[in-house]
């Protein structure tokens, strides 16, 4: 950790991670499949269901457990639509120090998403629940700038 001075005598830990993870992106009938984020960089924000690989998983894997354990539904991997390469500072949940994150990740198109039977309640970890959010609500104030570049990534753009 690396100690940077704040109101003077007070200093804050930065602690630098580096993540990969896999994310995909479910758009039906005008709306998008995405989760409302409980902590992390993106905590208030929706954001597309998906998470970190684990050792052993392909990225399309990680995907495919990720949306099970944070909407509830079965996804089916369709394509590699991009990749993307984000730092972020934020203040971690503990409150007790910064953290610097280097995010790596794929995003994917999906397919599988039900309409109806969605998790909607937290799974305990970074979701507060899945919604399928109309795409004229996906603002770019309300959501992360994953969705933001999922939704340009299949043509669709928020600005």
């Amino acid at each position: 950790m690396a100690p940077i001075a704040v109101k003077g005598a007070v200093k804050i830990e930065t602690v630098r991670e580096t993540r990969i993870g896999a994310y995909g992106i479910c758009v039906q009938d005008g709306m998008i499949l995405v989760i409302k984020k409980a902590r992390g960089p993106y905590k208030g924000l929706y954001d597309l269901p998906g998470g970190g690989v684990e050792f052993g998983d392909s990225p399309p894997e990680t995907v495919v457990r990720e949306f099970l354990e944070e909407t509830g539904t079965r996804a089916a991997v369709c394509e590699l639509l991009g990749a993307f390469s984000r730092v972020s500072t934020f203040v971690a949940d503990t409150g007790t120090h910064l953290v610097e994150l280097h995010h790596l990740g794929f995003l994917y198109r999906v397919t599988g998403g039900s309409l109806t039977a969605i998790k909607a309640g937290p799974d305990g970890r970074d979701s507060l629940g899945a919604v399928w959010l109309p795409l004229t609500e996906a603002r770019p104030d309300a959501v992360s700038p994953l969705v933001s570049e999922g939704l340009r990534c299949i043509g669709l753009d928020l600005t």
